[in-house]
């Protein structure tokens, strides 16, 4: 059955990019140019590429021009309490129990996990920073946190979570004056 699907897919995907590579190139038949849309400069009507590969999130739009080819901005990673991956939240959940039961162990391998699993949700490189922050490694806690602001933009509360984190991280450390940086950024949010 996996063997049918992985063949299904493969043929379905060969054929839209023949499809699609036919667009690009000298079409005998006059038919329309691909024009590509998703580098940051404007597109003019001379713009005729090759359709990029589906993995670069794109999205393909017939206009009048042709065929339009736009990059699809990725979907935003769920806010705390909202994520839609229940496999995330159960890991969550059990790396609570474990921390509270001093499991550290098991709670950062169930965090890791989740990290797998999601490796753009902010909430899950919160905790794993908090988990790291409470067992003094603040190099890794900081980083970790760090990048969690990365995935976290346009996520307020995340924000200052992580920033108040990172305060409490450099201050382990003994890092004052990053500390005190990291409160400012917190209280921006």
């Amino acid at each position: 059955m996996v063997q049918i699907k992985q063949t299904y897919k493969a043929v379905l995907a060969l054929t839209l990019f023949g499809l699609l590579a036919g667009c690009a190139g000298p079409n005998p038949l006059g038919g329309p140019p691909v024009i590509d849309r998703t580098s940051e400069k404007t597109a003019s009507d001379n713009d005729v590429v090759a359709p990029a590969p589906p993995e670069q999130g794109v999205a393909v739009t017939p206009s009048q021009r042709g065929l339009v080819i736009e990059q699809v901005p990725e979907a935003p990673v769920a806010a705390p309490g909202r994520q839609s991956n229940s496999a995330v939240l159960a890991l969550l959940d059990t790396a609570s129990q474990q921390q509270r039961q001093g499991a550290t162990r098991e709670a950062a391998s169930s965090l890791e996990r989740a990290q797998r699993i999601a490796p753009r949700d902010p909430e899950v490189y919160f905790r794993l920073a908090d988990l790291r922050r409470s067992e003094r490694q603040w190099y890794q806690a900081e980083q970790l946190a760090l990048r969690g602001t990365d995935l976290a933009i346009g996520d307020s509360v995340m924000l200052k979570r992580l920033w108040t984190l990172i305060a409490d991280i450099r201050n382990g450390a003994g890092n004052r004056e990053g500390a005190a940086e990291a409160r400012t950024r917190a209280s921006r949010y």
